[in-house]
């Protein structure tokens, strides 16, 4: 009998610290991995729960000006953004920036900014898209840099003017710049043995 009870108190003596030393491992693993765990998750479930909902049907092909400018995008000028990338329709997403601290980290305000954006990862090489700048140019920088990772190259930018005096709305679309034609111009000024 004592026999017994010494083996039953090693057995469950072993079970208790089995299940301590996993709960341990799990504390260690969700403390010091806590933020990149559940950015994780965060993402595959988002982007695992669009793409189970999200129809396709006539969104193949979508046609997008994302306007980190903060200022709404007029009839007029949504217009002239269509006919100039001469696209037949256009969808624009206002991404709101916000007032950003400048003790603030720039670069993990660019990242979530993007994040916000409803696309998922394949839809943004496919939809055609162009852009309206931030005004303030180095959060603009970050941004720019965030869509480049996404994109594989830099997205066309639309560059506002003020409008002629007596015009209905203030700003006007003065041009589509094609930065990836502004790189590739670039990179032929670069010396022979740095053109990698």
């Amino acid at each position: 009998m004592e026999q017994f009870f010494e083996q039953g108190v090693g057995n469950i003596f072993g079970w208790v610290a089995g299940i301590v030393a996993c709960m341990e491992l799990i504390e260690y693993l969700f403390t010091k991995n806590l933020p990149w765990i559940s950015r994780m998750f965060r993402n595959a479930f988002r982007w695992g729960y669009r793409a189970l909902w999200r129809t396709h049907e006539g969104n193949d092909e979508r046609f997008l000006a994302l306007n980190f400018s903060g200022h709404p995008v007029l009839p007029q000028q949504a217009h002239d953004i269509q006919k100039k990338m001469g696209w037949p329709n256009i969808d624009v997403i206002d991404v709101p920036v916000g007032t950003v601290s400048e003790d603030q980290n720039f670069l993990r305000t660019a990242t979530r900014t993007v994040d916000r954006i409803d696309l998922l990862p394949n839809e943004w090489q496919s939809f055609a898209l162009v852009v309206i700048p931030s005004g303030y140019a180095p959060l603009w920088a970050a941004l720019l840099a965030d869509l480049h990772g996404r994109l594989g190259h830099f997205p066309d930018m639309v560059r506002l003017r003020p409008s002629p005096k007596g015009a209905k709305e203030k700003f006007e679309v003065a041009e589509i710049i094609d930065l990836r034609d502004v790189r590739q111009q670039a990179r032929s000024t670069r010396s022979p043995a740095h053109n990698n």
